[in-house]
């Protein structure tokens, strides 16, 4: 390894200084340029350190995560051979790419909470708390109800926008982990994902002749055999935090005993809440759901956007009372915003400088003939703990790098992307938008809740992909 590394820095430094020697007109270079292999192989090294120095920076919370995602892609992309000014657009094409996401995290935070200074969610909390008596079985299947529900639209963004704000609270009052919550909601989303306006729509970029419809049929058992194991996964856990809280729930229950769940919530010690319009403040809440679940050709930010002005005109009649709310949750808009603008700096130079390409190419070609014919198979299976370091942008990018392959061994679209539609089911990873934002609004720490969720999902995709082979499909 290190004379590969010797022989790398030689290569590049040979490609940067040869158009500065000085020589003849007629004069025949001394110097080789690289042949396309060995260039491949000194982006993918690049590449690869790339990952392990921003990923250990990531994960050993040695700087803000913004950090080591704009430094060490930068400084990578001029170890590629690219001049200064052609990284910094490619970074900039990625923050272009992830604007949406940042406008959609601003104004979604500020709308929940809002509606959270109102008061709104602690209401709703201390009745559901009441009808379910302090239930955690029921707390449970109701999450994963509303995860697949709020998934419809095949967007996780809206589906943590729905399910965890109006959850979150529930699970904080009955000290349920709420790392449990951003789990469960994604592993009840990820069945709804295989539906034909989901995964399945987006593959026909890849080959026209694909029927998104088709596909997704398919796909209708492993959707349901999914669903199940989501439950089944809802109770082990429900059943770990009864048995861990049992002490605080029996006192929770008792305090219910007799009551429906109408008990007073005291908001003395809050002049912001507004207690006398939680049925006004409900129903624009509930409103605004189906909103964002089928007014899908207005662009979610923007409903956003007008939700929060006109709860905020609803509860708040002064400039003061408004700007104080605004100023109140400004930091907790701006944290994710800023730090998606870094995952799509990285995404940008990724792109740009073809450094995953690269790597993926090199990979490939230790690959034995005789395992080709499964290589998009361990790809979908691998895709989501390497999404922890790599954002999942560019796996997609290999989408027909692996339609050539399995064509060459005889394998037709529908075999290879159909597993890759189960495969992208569960962002977990900071690396991700989606994942940010159910964390930012979960108010969890996005890199223990990576630690949390990574061996389950990465089990249940594995699973999914299994099911895939089993029945044919891959």
């Amino acid at each position: 390894m290190r004379n590969y590394a010797h022989k790398t820095k030689k290569l590049y430094m040979e490609i940067v200084h040869f158009h500065d020697t000085p020589r003849d007109e007629n004069e025949v270079p001394s110097v080789k340029l690289p042949n396309e292999k060995e260039r491949i192989h000194m982006i993918a090294l690049i590449g690869l350190i790339m990952f392990a120095v921003s990923s250990y920076l990531a994960l050993s919370k040695k700087m803000h995560l913004m950090v080591p995602f704009v430094v060490v892609p930068v400084v990578a992309g001029l170890l590629c051979g690219f001049p200064l000014s052609d990284v910094l657009n490619f970074a900039g094409q990625g923050v272009q790419g992830v604007f949406t996401s940042v406008l959609l995290c601003i104004f979604a935070v500020l709308y929940f909470s809002v509606l959270s200074e109102t008061g709104m969610f602690d209401i709703m909390v201390n009745r559901l708390v009441g009808l379910t008596k302090g239930n955690i079985y029921v707390v449970m299947i109701v999450t994963i109800i509303v995860a697949f529900i709020g998934h419809l639209d095949g967007a996780y963004n809206t589906t943590y926008l729905i399910a965890i704000p109006a959850l979150a609270p529930l699970y904080k009052k009955l000290n349920i982990d709420r790392r449990c919550l951003v789990l469960l909601v994604s592993l009840a989303a990820a069945p709804m994902t295989a539906m034909a306006w989901g995964q399945p729509a987006k593959m026909v970029v890849y080959d026209p002749a694909i029927d998104p419809v088709v596909m997704a049929n398919s796909l209708l058992p492993i959707v349901g055999i999914m669903l199940a194991a989501a439950i089944v996964a809802s109770l082990g856990y429900g059943h770990y935090y009864a048995s861990k809280n049992a002490a605080e729930l029996a006192a929770l229950r008792a305090s219910f005993a007799g009551d429906s769940g109408s008990s007073k919530v005291d908001f003395s010690n809050n002049p912001l809440a507004r207690p006398q319009l939680f049925w006004v403040n409900f129903i624009l809440f509930v409103v605004s759901l189906f909103c964002f679940m089928f007014m899908t050709s207005v662009p979610t930010y923007v409903l956003f956007m007008i939700f929060s002005c006109i709860a905020l005109l609803i509860n708040y009649h002064t400039q003061k009372e408004q700007g104080q709310i605004v100023k109140k949750y400004s930091g907790t808009m701006l944290a994710p915003a800023i730090l998606f603008m870094g995952i799509g700096v990285m995404v940008g130079i990724l792109n740009g400088t073809g450094m995953v390409t690269a790597m993926v190419d090199v990979v490939l070609s230790f690959v034995p003939a005789s395992m080709a014919r499964y290589t998009h198979i361990l790809y979908a299976i691998l895709i989501l703990p390497l999404e922890i370091f790599i954002p999942y942008q560019a796996f997609q990018s290999m989408n027909p790098l692996l339609l050539g392959i399995g064509a060459g061994c005889g394998l037709n679209s529908y075999q290879v992307l159909t597993c890759l539609n189960i495969s992208y089911l569960n962002p977990c990873s900071p690396l991700v938008a989606a994942a940010n934002l159910a964390c930012e609004l979960a108010e969890v720490d996005i890199i223990k809740q990576v630690k949390y969720s990574v061996v389950p999902c990465f089990l249940f995709n594995t699973v999914g992909v299994l099911l895939c082979v089993l029945l044919g499909l891959a």
